[in-house]
């Protein structure tokens, strides 16, 4: 009952200051900061973001009076027309209040003329888990890359024989020479593997 009651107080506290002055932001380069959050519910703000297609990044942040509480968080997420259904982008809290999110939303929004976003103050234990599989969805798609990079590679010494087609042949200092490769591209640009090819 306690922490039910800390919590309708809580909400109660953000829809009166998101009514009054603006707790959040969100800037996209090139346009002008958004802090107008439209209070929906106890908990809930929403915004409009015109011409998503041209959005790859944006920055999501907490103002110095934001009322969001220890032990909760402000998780964004949006909803494209017809406005059924929401997807996270990310969050921040009174411990980490800013972080800019890449939507990844330029193909499936092509000529979608706005979105919604939307604020929602929840648990911390909602942003640590996306943190927790971000991160793990980050290290496998590191590790996908550099595989495809040595498979690459490796595929460079395949050669065409009369008796058995197509066969790879493998030096035995592969790894080692596929290796300083690998270096010497990583030391010129450390994002090379993850550029796709065209």
């Amino acid at each position: 009952p306690r922490t039910r009651g800390r919590r309708a107080a809580s909400g109660r506290r953000f829809a009166a200051m998101a009514a009054q002055q603006p707790e959040f932001g969100v800037v996209v380069p090139g346009r002008p900061v958004m802090t107008h959050f439209a209070a929906v519910d106890s908990n809930k703000a929403v915004a409009e973001l015109a011409a998503p297609e041209t959005v790859d990044d944006l920055a999501f942040f907490l103002l110095p009076s934001s009322p969001v509480p220890e032990g909760h968080c402000a998780m964004l997420y949006f909803s494209a027309p017809p406005f059924e259904t929401w997807e996270v982008l990310g969050g921040v809290a009174p411990s980490y209040p800013s972080t800019v999110l890449r939507p990844g939303w330029t193909e499936r929004l092509r000529g979608c003329p706005v979105v919604q976003l939307g604020v929602s103050i929840e648990p911390i234990d909602v942003l640590q888990n996306l943190d927790r599989e971000a991160e793990a969805k980050r290290t496998r798609h590191f590790a996908s890359r550099i595989a495809m990079d040595l498979f690459s590679f490796m595929a460079s010494f395949a050669q065409q024989t009369a008796e058995f087609g197509e066969m790879m042949l493998i030096p035995t200092n592969v790894l080692d020479r596929w290796l300083q490769r690998f270096d010497d591209k990583y030391a010129r640009d450390p994002r090379f593997f993850l550029r796709d090819k065209s």
